[in-house]
């Protein structure tokens, strides 16, 4: 079970927003991709799955994207947004838990093993309270909690997050986190995020990827990529880490500015 890019470009009203990236992930991994306003991270995000046009190959378990049915790539990849507008309809989240292990949009799946996937889904997130909630009346918060389910509850092999935890309280942040490594290496799925928490990043990512410009500035484990000197580089700001709980992870706190970027 691998995840890979060979070369992902993108260019969109005439410049280079993506430039030559390649990554790669195995089963069971967490990878965060970090990097300044405007580095690149969710038009990479967008190419990957299938939502951008791109040049260069995505990999996901040996099938090349280009050449999977948008049925097929929506069974292997999940995604979340940053935009919640698709989840403004008048259908209650169970509903749409049934909906999305459709094969088509005007197709429902009511049977008992989606029921049941649909059920097993939010309770593992701690949702069930949400089942017969509609969306729209949900807080941004718990909007992006559901994102989570509708993408998990298709068992797909690649997860993407692009800033999942943007609206969430601290408690749920790490609950949406934790629930979201769980379930990466317990099913040996791979799963990349954008995250602009630092602490967040070190916490929960096994890999970490730097994009400045489009362009991979730094990539490899977590620890050895967000380092002062890294971070002052990319973002412009002197950063101190200290080591928490004994050296399992690392907190960085800013300190201030170097540059007006």
């Amino acid at each position: 079970m691998s995840f890979r890019t060979t070369d992902i470009c993108v260019d969109l009203g005439g410049r280079r927003i993506v430039d030559h990236v390649s990554i790669s992930l195995e089963a069971g991994e967490s990878l965060t991709v970090l990097g300044p306003n405007g580095a690149g991270k969710t038009t990479f995000m967008r190419a990957i799955c299938g939502l951008q046009a791109f040049t260069g190959q995505v990999e996901v378990d040996g099938d090349t994207l280009s050449q999977l049915s948008r049925v097929e790539a929506a069974r292997k990849i999940g995604y979340v947004a940053q935009d919640m507008t698709s989840l403004n309809v008048r259908l209650s989240v169970f509903e749409l838990l049934l909906l999305a292990q459709s094969s088509t949009k005007l197709s429902w799946r009511t049977g008992s093993d989606s029921r049941r996937r649909a059920s097993e889904v939010l309770g593992r997130l701690g949702l069930e309270r949400f089942a017969d909630s509609c969306p729209k009346n949900l807080s941004g918060g718990e909007r992006q909690m559901i994102a989570l389910a509708l993408a998990l509850v298709r068992s797909p092999r690649l997860l993407l997050l692009d800033e999942p935890t943007s609206a969430l309280d601290l408690a749920n942040q790490l609950s949406m986190l934790e629930a979201v490594t769980e379930y990466t290496r317990e099913h040996g799925i791979m799963t990349i995020s954008i995250l602009h928490d630092m602490n967040l990043a070190t916490r929960y990512a096994d890999q970490a990827v730097m994009l400045v410009n489009g362009q991979v500035r730094h990539q490899g484990p977590t620890a050895q990529v967000m380092t002062p000197a890294r971070l002052s580089e990319v973002y412009g700001v002197t950063c101190r880490t200290l080591a928490v709980d004994d050296g399992a992870y690392t907190a960085i706190y800013p300190v201030h500015v170097l540059r007006h970027r």
